[in-house]
């Protein structure tokens, strides 16, 4: 009908305005791709990459997030520059995974919006660009997207082998994950909280034939790409960030002191310590204990654990609409927009993926203590927008069509502020 046409063509305006804010805001963010200077994240792998004269996987093998320095070192014959090559090398990896965003939801006949093919690819596209470019650890040199291009495959692959009966290689699945997971450690979280949804939702795939082969060969891959420190140590190493134990404190102690301080207004919550300031603030409060893990925190500075989980909690929630728009609150409240047709199965699928999310929110909340960095939820809210996308098949079209207007117009109404402030 007229009403239809009219509201399509609005929507592939629409469509398009949002799909230019983020072109520009890539635009801006590529400043810290052509920065001279290097991310303070980024140091500890070029001293590493710079300190290696020849090739040898051995010795790749006792590196930290080997697979990433490894192929930034492959990078660094072509164009000697480590830095620049190790920030090509993930931003190929992000323009690898929204390929596969794209490529996997087309290929697998995931819901279409309307009969127009320009608008369903348009939206596609345009979401999957938006909500994977917001979190700009595509320019930097540092593993976090690269971890993502692998983690977030095998998670799509292995749930369409869990719940839609799809029959993708247990053996690829689990060489992603062992990829996402040396390069990232962050990623065990997000593989707990998915094995977590997923014993809630469909307690019996937990031990399918599928997942127990997934963690097999997670295993394996995992002990193959760290053998030079299990056979040296008997461990394998993690791109975990770690202060010197000669220094006389430790990361969770800074982390600690700096919520400590920022829970009493002390310093502002954008100003962050360093090893040097916990020891002197130990020298000049010899009687101040720190609490030696996340328990002693609960147990004994419960007041602060608690502030510190509100806020952490508040600033997800507004960081979950801000990078997913309007299919945050849609498939948060998926139940009582779907109750006339009772798809039981269908919701269960959903509230999977909504846990999925809430429960990796919680984790990271639960480790970092002192302030949740977003940017470690990038695998779980590509996987909410994915399945948001196609769950969107419930509404009906003009009502389907009103959710991505809503979605585009957020999105251009966040960027504008964002250059107003």
């Amino acid at each position: 009908n007229l009403f239809f046409k009219w509201n399509t063509k609005i929507s592939v305006l629409m469509a398009l305005l949002f799909l230019l804010v983020n072109c520009i805001l890539q635009y801006y963010f590529f400043g810290a791709f052509t920065n001279p200077a290097s991310n303070p994240d980024e140091n500890s792998y070029i001293y590493f990459l710079e300190a290696i004269h020849e090739f040898n996987l051995y010795n790749f093998s006792g590196l930290n997030s080997q697979p990433f320095s490894f192929l930034c070192y492959l990078f660094n014959q072509l164009f000697d520059n480590v830095k620049l090559s190790m920030r090509l090398v993930n931003l190929i990896a992000s323009i690898v995974c929204l390929g596969f965003l794209c490529f996997y939801y087309k290929k697998n006949k995931f819901f279409d919006f309307s009969n127009n093919k320009l608008l369903n690819k348009l939206i596609t596209f345009t979401i999957f660009f938006a909500v994977l470019g917001i979190f700009e650890q595509q320019f930097t040199g540092i593993p976090d997207g690269f971890s993502v291009a692998f983690g977030l495959p095998g998670f799509i692959l292995l749930t369409e082998n869990s719940l839609n009966g799809k029959k993708h290689n247990a053996l690829l699945i689990g060489f992603l994950f062992a990829i996402s997971f040396t390069s990232r450690p962050t990623f065990i979280i997000v593989l707990l909280s998915f094995l977590g949804a997923l014993t809630l939702f469909f307690p019996k795939k937990i031990f399918s034939k599928c997942l127990i082969l997934v963690g097999v060969y997670f295993v394996l891959f995992t002990a193959i790409i760290n053998f030079k420190p299990l056979i040296s140590k008997g461990e394998i190493n993690l791109d975990v960030k770690e202060i010197p134990s000669e220094y006389g404190t430790s990361w969770f102690e800074m982390n600690y002191l700096m919520a400590k301080k920022w829970d009493a207004a002390e310093i502002p919550n954008t100003q962050w310590l360093s090893h040097i300031d916990v020891i002197n603030y130990k020298k000049e409060n010899p009687s101040v204990v720190f609490p030696k893990n996340h328990l002693d925190i609960l147990l004994n500075d419960t007041g602060l654990y608690f502030r510190q989980m509100i806020r952490m909690t508040a600033l997800a929630m507004y960081s979950s609409f801000r990078y997913l728009y309007f299919l945050f609150p849609f498939l948060l409240f998926y139940y009582f927009i779907n109750y006339k047709k009772k798809d039981a199965l269908e919701t269960k699928k959903v509230y999977f993926v909504v846990c999925f999310y809430f429960f990796a929110i919680v984790l990271f909340s639960a480790t970092a203590f002192k302030m949740l960095e977003f940017r470690w939820m990038q695998i779980p809210t590509l996987f909410f927008a994915f399945y948001a996308i196609h769950f969107s098949k419930v509404l009906s079209i003009n009502k389907r069509i009103l959710l991505y207007n809503l979605v585009f117009l957020t999105g251009i109404g966040f960027f504008i502020l964002k250059f107003l402030k």
